[in-house]
């Protein structure tokens, strides 16, 4: 995914996938639970901290809930890791889901805090790899945990 590695726990299909919609659209917290425990067991042996993708502020807002915050939360009770939210993003951008083809928004996100260089993002569902990237190069980190991979694990 350019510039960030990443480990997604399962392919975005079947009970997974209906999860992280449960989780992302729904703001069902408790859909974390699974998830983030099989995203705990991917992490890296020096990951000294968890960093969250943050949602764009208008879509957070829309739905009530950011799903990589929520899934970083569990992960970080699950192995004790500390969850720094470090990266702020935009206020709205253009859906980045939806039907090949479509025009799809590039998400840009701002570093807030300083963060080690043994961090891992976290994030719910990895498809092109933009916004990973794009979240890795602002926060100076090239490792990403997620709970879904639509391009397959």
């Amino acid at each position: 995914m350019g510039n960030v590695t990443v480990r997604p726990a399962f392919g975005h299909d079947g009970a997974a996938r209906l999860l992280v919609h449960r989780l992302k659209y729904s703001g069902f917290a408790a859909a974390a639970g699974p998830l983030s425990r099989a995203m705990a067991r991917l992490l890296p042996a020096d990951c000294a901290a968890l960093v969250p993708v943050p949602r764009v502020t208008a879509r957070r807002w829309a739905y009530g809930v950011d799903p990589a915050l929520e899934l970083a939360r569990r992960v970080g009770r699950d192995t004790g890791l500390a969850v720094v939210e470090g990266l702020v993003p935009e206020l709205w951008v253009r859906h980045r889901a939806g039907a090949a083809g479509r025009r799809r928004g590039i998400p840009t996100f701002r570093r807030i805090a300083e963060l080690p260089p043994a961090a891992v993002l976290v994030d719910d569902v990895v498809t092109s790899g933009v916004t990973l990237s794009r979240a890795g190069a602002a926060a100076r980190l090239t490792r990403a945990v997620t709970a879904t991979a639509g391009i397959g694990p």
